[in-house]
């Protein structure tokens, strides 16, 4: 049995504080006194959103601008705190009743750029995501990776060559644009620019493109850095390189940079926690959770121990 007051409606996380229902990250339609969205990716927002929301207003702005409106919304409740996950902009975790509950959302292990990253709290409950939950996923320093790119973009320069390089149009591009943007001349993708601009509206200080262009076909000859979205073909320019952390795997042209944790990481944030009670939800949820029990922690993975709503109300 999961610990009392969280539970699921359907497929949709739910916990219980201060008398609210509240629906965590819902994909489908719940009925809940209160839905938290963590962040705006689209694997954590509905298409469309009724009940009351609590998120961040650069969640709130970045969900508008990929089509979903949401009208009624508030950064925090009396018994409820949001607090920076380090996944991307606007990115919170949730902390229901007197430190009774931790939702992390997706949420990152280290500082990247200018993003930072999510600070444990002592909870009684962690529900905690596992998305590279298994220890074959830990990611080399954001450095090394860095210095295997600019290594190949030289060498692609040397040789006269554009370079596009790959990334989530929310959330990764925006770093890739940070980090490369000493590169010139600097070409976004149309989809990425707009993205970039509610960042430069919210005071990051992400670089002015030199160009921006709607397809490959637009892209001029010579040396370039084109930054473009993840699922454009990555053969677009003479030499591509994606960012993702599934790269640690090996993918061809790929590099692994991050916005989740990595194995380590999420163990030494549950160390650092010491919850009482460790839910996994997402990625790796089954085999972090037996890792964590191995560790001594009372751990259940959401996937295997979901029970209905009527259990616990």
């Amino acid at each position: 049995m999961l610990p009392y007051g969280i539970s699921n409606i359907g497929s949709n996380l739910v916990i219980k504080s201060g008398g609210r229902l509240i629906a965590l990250d819902p994909v489908t339609q719940v009925s809940a006194d209160l839905i938290f969205v963590s962040h705006a990716h689209f694997d954590h927002l509905m298409k469309k959103v009724a009940s009351p929301v609590i998120a961040s207003k650069e969640t709130i702005e970045l969900a508008e601008a990929r089509g979903v409106k949401i009208s009624a919304f508030s950064q925090e409740l009396d018994d409820i705190r949001l607090v920076d996950s380090g996944h991307i902009l606007g990115s919170r975790a949730l902390i229901a009743g007197k430190n009774e509950t931790m939702y992390t959302g997706d949420f990152a292990g280290r500082p990247r750029g200018f993003l930072g990253k999510l600070e444990p709290e002592h909870v009684k409950n962690l529900i905690i995501e596992s998305t590279y939950g298994r220890k074959e996923y830990a990611f080399p320093s954001i450095a090394s990776v860095l210095k295997i790119a600019m290594d190949k973009i030289s060498k692609a320069y040397d040789r006269g060559l554009g370079v596009s390089l790959h990334g989530y149009t929310l959330g990764k591009a925006q770093l890739i644009s940070y980090f490369f943007k000493a590169w010139r001349p600097l070409i976004f993708d149309r989809r990425v620019e707009n993205i970039n601009k509610i960042y430069r509206r919210h005071g990051i200080t992400l670089p002015e493109p030199d160009y921006v262009i709607d397809e490959p076909a637009e892209l001029p000859n010579g040396p370039y850095i084109y930054v473009a979205p993840m699922g454009q073909r990555v053969n677009v320019s003479p030499v591509s390189i994606s960012f993702t952390g599934w790269a640690i795997k090996g993918r061809n042209s790929s590099l692994p940079i991050s916005d989740h944790a990595d194995h380590d990481e999420l163990v030494s944030f549950v160390k650092a926690i010491n919850p009482e009670n460790v839910v996994t939800v997402h990625g790796f949820d089954r085999e972090f959770a037996k890792e964590l029990r191995k560790e001594g922690f009372r751990a259940q993975a959401f996937g295997d121990q979901q029970v209905d709503i009527c259990d616990f109300m």
